[in-house]
């Protein structure tokens, strides 16, 4: 299961220009998946929320644990609530033993060692499906990097750059 945060999805669809990067997860046997707060913020926004509902195939996880909502919000207080019920979704994920990994762009290495949880940032996402997946051709990872570089997102130079090694 791959947990999207609200910036995931806005970069793959608006600043990326790449939305077949769910298809590529769903195509490898992943499901997609949006915490009810995730998906309560893409509803504020009325094109990201049709870009979104086109891809049918996204769970909705409602029953994120509030003391764990609370304990993280107070840990990492400059987290939104979408990336907090990320979090938290995946720490109830590793706690069942279930396979996930959470999709975020707040400093996931940092978040990843701390919660004991696995966090990747958009990116790492990305690059994981040209790497391991050979889903991805350099013209697309050119095409992304450029999207990307043209679009008020910023990412930092030297990690937006592996998409094009």
């Amino acid at each position: 299961m791959k947990i999207f945060d609200l910036s995931s999805i806005i970069c793959l669809l608006h600043e990326a220009k790449f939305p077949k990067a769910f298809e590529i997860c769903k195509k490898h046997g992943y499901d997609l998946a949006v915490t009810k707060q995730v998906y309560e913020e893409l509803e504020k926004n009325p094109e990201s929320f049709n870009l979104f509902n086109s891809f049918k195939d996204f769970l909705i996880i409602d029953n994120i644990d509030e003391r764990c909502l609370s304990g993280i919000s107070k840990r990492y207080p400059w987290l939104h609530e979408g990336e907090i019920s990320v979090l938290c979704a995946g720490i109830e994920k590793e706690q069942s033993g279930d396979s996930y990994h959470c999709i975020i762009n707040e400093n996931p290495g940092q978040l990843n060692s701390r919660l004991g949880i696995k966090v990747n940032g958009t990116i790492d996402l990305l690059l994981w499906q040209k790497e391991q997946l050979n889903e991805l051709t350099d013209a697309d990872c050119n095409e992304i990097y450029n999207n990307i570089k043209s679009s008020p997102l910023w990412i930092k130079e030297n990690i937006l750059k592996e998409l094009l090694r």
